[in-house]
């Protein structure tokens, strides 16, 4: 996390504070992001709406509708423009994830998103302000790039801020055909997207050529935007001089919140947030159907058993030897991967720990996670949950159900590395 290093340069001048105390936040302003959130929102609807099926992005054909919805739609000039496309769009998804107000669910080899019914009902009893702010930090505390499918090494939070000191506060920025292609990778269109609906940053957006994406001419920060980002990164800064450990984002307690304290004296209208639904805990016995290459394996596993068990049911399917460390990954329910590692890793959560009944906290039926065999060699499984049967008590122990193909030599000859596994008939 970026944290600013220098607290007098965020110290609010006699104006700022003023313009904090006196801010109203409607349905309206400061800038957009309220109005189309909601858009958003209401588009989705109570019969959720089919996903992509890697990223579980917003489909193709609903994007130029969604734009034209926007309070500021922008020009795209692409013969087949994509989610990333329409930073707006992008940019009010990752919020959309982030809150927890979406899920995604499989169903069959179509997937689908849906409202959270429970956090939806929070969201609106929220007032204007509660809102505001709740989408805000679900932007810079919980948005992680992971939910947009990137892969940086900065947090999107810490792009967006040093992007944004990039910016003179006290003149326009004309950014270059160069620099408006790099801001594309950093800090991210969505960013500069987000930055605008928030009302913090004023962009004016620029007529589109064939074979190009949003463009813009001209970018300012707005006096809302330059008092509330110095009184945050004040916030941040502190909490950095403090001794108390921030929780990794990969944990599943999701707290709203987090600034409410501080931001009350001049918002004191924050009173609530929202409210996440925790999901319970399936009991029963957990059906895995184990991908190598060609070959799977069917496995049953109690719901009280661990991930380690069924790392060793799966390395014993295939007849590997447990002599390496491993790790089992997949997306939570917000979005962004976790990781549960091996006893002898060094960062927790660990697989001997981990109960299979944990999963049921974020995957679905029909949802996969990747089991990471041997660092060295790389031994990649596809793990996917196809079923929990809750009433079967004759299943007492991790148990190889179905198994289809014939599984490849753990340390094979090197004449034979280059041949094909053999495979047989199934399913």
């Amino acid at each position: 996390m970026f944290y600013p290093n220098n607290l007098e340069a965020n110290t609010l001048n006699p104006n700022e504070l003023q313009l904090l105390h006196k801010q109203q936040i409607s349905k309206s302003s400061p800038g957009s992001i309220l109005k189309d959130f909601q858009m958003l929102l209401d588009f989705i609807g109570t019969k959720g709406i089919e996903v992509s099926k890697t990223q579980n992005f917003l489909p193709m054909s609903c994007l130029a509708e969604l734009n034209s919805h926007l309070t500021h739609p922008i020009q795209v000039e692409l013969n087949r423009p994509q989610q990333k496309a329409y930073p707006h769009i992008h940019g009010l998804y990752l919020l959309l994830r982030a809150s927890t107000i979406s899920y995604v669910e499989p169903q069959g080899k179509k997937f689908f998103l849906y409202l959270e019914p429970n956090v939806l009902s929070s969201w609106n009893k929220l007032n204007p302000t509660e809102r505001y702010f709740n989408l805000l930090e679900a932007w810079w505390i919980w948005g992680n790039e992971e939910i947009l499918g990137e892969k940086g090494w900065r947090s999107g939070s810490e792009k967006a801020l040093m992007f944004w000191h990039e910016i003179d506060s006290n003149k326009s920025l004309i950014p270059k055909t160069e620099q408006q292609k790099w801001y594309s990778y950093s800090p991210g269109l969505y960013q500069i997207a987000l930055f605008s609906m928030f009302g913090l940053l004023e962009v004016e957006s620029a007529k589109s050529k064939k074979g190009q994406g949003w463009q813009f001419t001209k970018l300012k920060k707005t006096p809302w935007g330059n008092a509330l980002i110095k009184l945050i990164e004040k916030i941040l800064f502190e909490e950095s001089q403090s001794e108390v450990e921030q929780e990794e984002d990969e944990t599943e307690e999701y707290p709203f919140g987090i600034w409410q304290h501080q931001l009350q004296v001049f918002f004191p209208e924050w009173q609530n947030n929202l409210v996440i639904s925790e999901p319970q805990e399936q009991q029963g016995v957990y059906i895995f159907k184990v991908t190598l290459g060609k070959i799977w394996r069917r496995i049953a596993i109690p719901c009280d058993s661990n991930l380690y068990d069924l790392s060793s049911i799966i390395l014993e399917s295939v007849s590997f030897d447990d002599d390496h460390l491993h790790e089992f990954s997949y997306k939570s329910r917000y979005g962004w991967t976790v990781r549960v590692s091996h006893p002898y890793a060094q960062e927790p959560p660990f697989t001997n720990e981990f109960l299979i009944k944990d999963l049921s906290l974020s995957l679905k039926v029909g949802q996969t996670m990747t089991y990471l065999f041997d660092f060295g060699d790389d031994w990649r499984f596809n793990v996917q949950l196809e079923s929990i049967d809750p009433d079967n008590v004759e299943i007492k122990e991790p148990t190889i159900i179905d198994s289809y193909g014939t599984a490849p030599q753990q340390y094979p000859n090197w004449e034979d590395e280059d041949e094909e596994w053999e495979d047989e008939d199934g399913e």
